[in-house]
């Protein structure tokens, strides 16, 4: 009997610490679009490694103003780039990383994001931030300009103004 409470006890520990080891978890649908999790999404600043074919995609677009306001620095100046290989948005809010997903027709100019941002804290970058990431959810078109996009709203309003990094 003490041998088999000794074998029980041993086995709980052991599955209790193997259900604990991390792991990652499957991608949950919302609204029939994938949710966006930073272990699916790559969080990352590195430059996009293809070569533009469109100009607009696997381009790193630096902001330059939110909303008419010219974009400020915290920990960097912010910046987004559409990674066509795998349909996701990297960047950086000038505080926070930027992942998600992209929709995306050159011909019609249309561009739709599906974005997150991280959770840092930095001192006066809250404000720009939650500007920039409402914005980016109304993002419906883009308009190209030389070495500058405008992504509009579905009503043509500027909501944010970039340029190639």
């Amino acid at each position: 009997m003490r041998h088999s409470l000794r074998n029980l006890l041993f086995l709980s520990v052991v599955f209790a610490l193997v259900g604990c080891q991390s792991t990652t978890a499957p991608i949950q649908k919302n609204n029939g679009k994938p949710a966006l999790s930073a272990h699916h999404l790559k969080q990352s600043s590195v430059q996009p490694s293809r070569k533009s074919i469109d100009g607009v995609q696997d381009v790193t677009w630096q902001i330059t103003s939110v909303l008419q306001k010219r974009a400020k620095f915290f920990n960097q100046m912010p910046f987004l780039t559409l990674n066509s290989a795998v349909q996701s948005v990297q960047g950086n809010t000038g505080c926070n990383t930027i992942y998600g997903r992209y929709t995306y027709n050159f011909a019609l100019q249309q561009l739709d994001l599906d974005v997150r941002a991280g959770h840092q804290s930095c001192d006066g970058a809250l404000a720009q931030e939650a500007e920039l990431m409402d914005v980016l959810q109304r993002v419906k078109r883009f308009k190209l300009q030389g070495n500058q996009i405008l992504l509009l709203d579905q009503s043509g309003q500027i909501l944010v103004q970039a340029q190639k990094k």
